[in-house]
């Protein structure tokens, strides 16, 4: 399992040299691509949309000598828009953007794109709104994720979408849902532990279990890893690899047990100095 870092953890955009150097410094070996983490994109996510609608060959080829200057290679590339947002306007431009953005994506012939199933927020894609647990919000949802599915088929990518307390897509069984209800071998899961909790629920003695039942619904279906942790709290309180509470060893080995062959993508460290760390902590978890 190779461990690899997601470029939104650094602050603002970077020259693509620049970036991957970063990591290969820190001894990563592959990485979570967002175009707005390079410079040369010329691209800033927003509070709706984070992916352009297409990206340049100079870019391109910047991140892509980039890769192989470092021998970093390209995992995934996050593709999160909100597609669940109130306004049809929104869903409509996100889905323009994706065609144009998943050409971009087979050119660095990456397989996997990561999804945001959204939220009724008209703040923040990734901020939660009482509306979101509402039918109509699951309706178009279905409906941009069953567009993007089509389009991603149609270039042999993988898509893959995860559990997160804020979005349509809350619970393991909402994501067993939508991967039966769209029926495509296209779209799959991420398994980010730390997004298995809604606010309070993330204890030691809930760790496991929430697991052991993300695995239950999807673990035959998990395409990436994500190595996010979370703190103990009366909200919800991400952190570093290694600073909170998930058990990774366990992960780890509910993963192999499901025979899973992928990457595990650190993420949520921000913090420059604590991810060369973070990376020797996951480490010397697959190492046991």
């Amino acid at each position: 399992m190779r461990i690899g870092l997601c470029t939104t953890d650094f602050k603002g955009a970077l020259p693509a040299d620049e970036l991957f150097r970063k990591m290969a410094d820190m001894h990563y070996e592959v990485t979570q691509l967002a175009f707005c983490s390079v410079a040369e994109c010329g691209f800033t996510a927003d509070h709706e949309i984070e992916i352009p609608g297409s990206v340049s060959p100079d870019a391109l080829q910047a991140i892509r000598s980039a890769s192989r200057k470092y021998h970093i290679p390209i995992g995934a590339v996050n593709g999160t828009w909100n597609m669940a947002h109130p306004e049809k306007s929104v869903r409509e431009e996100g889905l323009r953007r994706f065609s144009g953005f998943l050409d971009a994506v087979s050119e660095l012939e990456c397989p996997i794109v990561s999804l945001c199933s959204g939220s009724r927020s008209r703040e923040h894609l990734w901020r939660y709104d009482p509306a979101t647990a509402l039918p109509d919000a699951w309706e178009d949802m279905l409906d941009s994720m069953r567009r993007a599915t089509a389009m991603a088929e149609q270039r042999g990518i993988t898509l893959a979408i995860e559990t997160e307390a804020a979005n349509v897509i809350d619970r393991p069984e909402k994501a067993r849902l939508i991967m039966d209800q769209v029926g495509s071998m296209n779209l799959k899961m991420i398994l980010d532990c730390a997004n298995l909790f809604h606010a309070g629920e993330a204890t030691p003695e809930n760790m496991r279990p929430a697991i052991d039942r993300a695995m239950a619904y999807f673990g035959g279906d998990i395409v990436l890893a994500h190595g996010k942790d979370i703190r103990p709290s009366d909200g919800i309180a991400f952190c570093g690899t290694g600073f909170g509470i998930v058990d990774f060893p366990y992960m780890v080995d509910c993963l192999r047990k499901a025979g899973y062959a992928g990457d595990m993508m650190l993420h949520g460290i921000y913090n420059e100095n604590d991810m060369p760390g973070c990376y020797d902590f996951m480490r010397n978890v697959l190492a046991r």
